[in-house]
């Protein structure tokens, strides 16, 4: 398998959480270093994107200085700058699972932008490829989306048979992006996120 990077999408505004989603504390500690560990497990190189000081230990990218926003932004850096596929991970899933990062690293190496579909593409837990930057660069100029991006660019499909069998069950791309997206996570995937330490 050739060089694949882990990346953090970091760069929002948390304005539905209402503070800092990076330093959210859920399962005893930051989502941001629960997302860290799981890419760092996986990756060996990593980066959070978005972001001007290192984060969980993570190498600081800031986010391109023109463009939209969003996690476009973020996936348009990461390309531009680390020169190889990425696999990009919203710093508000923190109960990504490494085995599912391991394969989509798997998939960007083999078929290039590979996203998971769980109802919809699930593309903040997905892997792009170098080969999308040019339409991804113009679609960023536009105003527009990861989505509009999928509209435009070959991608691999991964369907829930698949996904399944990795022993996903989507958490990994559960965004907690407000307290009631954390209860609602407790209750889906049944597990203690505001008591105990090890959520996973």
């Amino acid at each position: 398998m050739g060089e694949v990077a882990g990346v953090a999408l970091a760069g929002g505004e948390s304005a539905r959480m209402g503070r800092d989603k990076a330093a959210a504390r859920v399962g005893g500690k930051p989502m941001a270093e629960w997302v860290a560990e799981a890419l760092r497990s996986v990756f060996d190189r990593t980066a959070a994107v978005g972001r001007k000081d290192s984060l969980a230990g993570l190498e600081a990218i800031p986010d391109a200085p023109a463009g939209g926003r969003g996690p476009l932004r973020g996936v348009v850096t990461a390309l531009r700058l680390l020169d190889c596929p990425v696999v990009a991970v919203a710093v508000d899933q923190p109960l990504v699972r490494p085995e599912t990062l391991r394969r989509l690293a798997e998939a960007a190496a083999d078929a290039g932008t590979a996203v998971c579909v769980d109802v919809k593409p699930q593309v903040t837990c997905a892997a792009y490829s170098p080969d999308c930057l040019p339409e991804a660069e113009r679609i960023l100029a536009e105003g527009g989306s990861l989505q509009n991006l999928l509209r435009a660019v070959p991608w691999r499909r991964l369907e829930k048979e698949t996904w399944s069998r990795w022993g996903e069950d989507g958490r990994s791309w559960f965004s907690m992006d407000d307290e009631e997206a954390i209860i609602t996570a407790e209750n889906r995937f049944r597990l203690d996120l505001r008591r105990r330490p090890e959520p996973l």
